[in-house]
């Protein structure tokens, strides 16, 4: 039997013939966001499912997220999608201040038309005297990072370079051209020992060397000589960087019970990697110690920075993603500052340090004692009673809403029905507190017996920078705390002298006289 050849006619015929077959049935779906109020164009994200929850992917290339269990693409402003399916269900998303829109769309009802998706705000906290931040982002570029912020609705981004991320070109010491009026992106830094402790510095001038080697050792991925982080930190400084502690609820590090009392510290990450109602993951604070754990037992992130500000010392929090891929988006972790005039990343910066604001990963709070807001002082001398006003809206569902003082749950508040679906979540209420001492008085959002929906299995969760009410002129004094602060540096002073493994004689000694210093203004609280 003689072979059959095949002519190049029969081949165009065959492949013309093939593609009328694949795009039979298909429709091409057009969407546009734009603003409720205004009709212009929105940064967002947007999923898409089938009837049968399978994704599909909007045409074209597209950065992407997971978030809230679903695949999000990022699109500006205009997206379609060529499918075959008779219907798709469609959400879109802006940030936490806006309402996400969801909808069911049959895509052949829809042949020829732009569908416009109109999406609302439910709160304007720049308008308020807000901007938001993330302080803690890897992995991105900056360009990325300008149009990933704008659909988180996003006013800040510090994008970290550091010894594992290759990208120190990035890094200018100042403003990435890329930022524009609103949204604000800077390359910073994260300096890191696995054992001493983590710092970010932030609205950096010049890189702080050793950039690339991290110091101590990772479980199984790498051991380096230890380092010490204090003089690392004051040359920051003297750049008047931002010193953020990293990831403080994770990894909280030896360290940090040295750079605290010393004031080498502007901001501590409350919320990053780890939820801050949980235990951190990284323990060498409680492993390394002499002492048994109901002698000093390991605390959660948020119970260990309530220590400090029961000793006295007055350290901001600040949020931020530790984001390193797709699977949370920048923002999803973030701090309110306030500012006042007009908007810039030098005024999210200022509000950080001051004190200001509240940090979330969804609800919105307000907050207040006797008319005073976070970060503000409060004087008086006899016995005071105060009012605390304070409300919590989230278009996440979260648990309850509490008032702390010095680290005690003195008043809480339930929302009704958490698990019944609704546009917006919300409490509020109002107690009366008697001071009889120096005090600070904080609010949060817990939601443990919420499900975890978040990124990292993150429960909903927000908390304002306290207001501190100071009498006779004499700091919160909590002499648990001090103890416990002492016996932390109890812990560090074990592993320094017998554990760890610094490049010389001279870096261990160092180390121990920061100690030394960090422990005498303790013993004087």
């Amino acid at each position: 039997m003689k072979a059959i050849k095949s002519s190049p006619i029969l081949l165009i015929i065959c492949c013309l013939c093939s593609s009328i077959l694949n795009t039979a049935g298909q429709v091409v779906f057009r969407g546009r966001v734009v603003d409720a109020g205004s009709g212009k164009p929105l940064v967002a994200t947007v999923s898409v499912l089938t009837s049968e929850g399978q994704t599909i992917n909007p045409d074209g290339d597209h950065q992407h997220v997971f978030y809230l269990g679903k695949k999000r693409w990022y699109v500006e402003g205009e997206f379609s999608l060529t499918t075959r399916e008779d219907s798709l269900f469609i959400e879109i998303r802006r940030g936490l201040e806006t309402l996400p829109v969801s909808v069911t769309i049959y895509p052949a009802e829809e042949r020829g038309k732009v569908r416009d998706f109109k999406l609302s705000r439910w709160i304007n906290m720049q308008e308020s005297g807000y901007l938001s931040g993330d302080s803690h982002v890897h992995f991105l570029k900056t360009g990325e990072a300008h149009l990933q912020m704008q659909a988180e609705d996003l006013n800040v981004v510090n994008i970290l370079t550091s010894d594992f991320t290759n990208d120190a070109g990035q890094f200018t010491g100042k403003l990435s051209p890329v930022s524009t009026e609103g949204f604000y992106v800077y390359v910073g830094q994260e300096f890191r020992d696995w054992q001493m402790g983590h710092v970010n510095y932030l609205d950096l001038k010049y890189i702080v060397q050793p950039l690339d080697v991290f110091g101590g050792t990772l479980f199984q991925v790498g051991s380096n000589p230890n380092l010490v982080l204090s003089p690392r930190i004051e040359e920051a400084r003297r750049q008047e960087a931002a010193v953020v502690w990293a990831h403080f609820t994770n990894l909280p590090g030896l360290e940090s019970a040295i750079a605290f009392p010393l004031g080498l510290v502007d901001a501590v990450e409350l919320m990053t990697y780890n939820d801050p109602t949980k235990s951190p993951s990284h323990q060498t604070a409680w492993d390394y110690t002499d002492l048994t754990q109901v002698e000093f037992p390991a605390l959660a992130g948020m119970d260990l920075y309530y220590q400090y500000l029961n000793a006295g010392f007055r350290i901001p929090i600040t949020a931020g993603t530790d984001k390193m891929g797709d699977n949370i988006p920048v923002g999803s972790n973030r701090q309110y500052a306030c500012f006042e005039g007009d908007p810039s990343y030098e005024k999210w910066i200022d509000g950080m340090k001051s004190g200001t604001g509240f940090v979330t990963n969804g609800p919105m709070l307000t907050f207040s004692v006797d008319g005073h807001t976070s970060g503000e002082t409060i004087d008086f001398r006899d016995d005071q009673t105060v009012k605390v006003r304070a409300k919590a809206v989230s278009i996440l569902p979260f648990g309850r809403l509490e008032v702390v003082a010095n680290g005690r749950l003195v008043a809480w508040e339930y929302i009704e029905n958490y698990g019944k679906k609704r546009d917006l979540y919300k409490v509020e209420m109002e107690t009366v507190i008697t001071l009889r001492e120096s005090t600070w008085i904080a609010v949060r959002v817990t939601s443990l017996d919420t499900p975890q929906m978040l990124p990292r299995n993150l429960t909903v969760f927000a908390h304002s920078n306290p207001v501190y009410l100071i009498r006779d002129e004499k700091p919160v004094h909590v002499k648990a705390s001090v103890k416990y602060l002492l016996d932390y540096l109890r812990s560090a002073r074990n592993w320094i002298e017998h554990y760890s493994s610094f490049r010389d004689q001279r870096e261990k000694e160092a180390a121990m006289k920061y100690l030394e210093k960090a422990e005498k203004i303790i013993k004087e609280k």
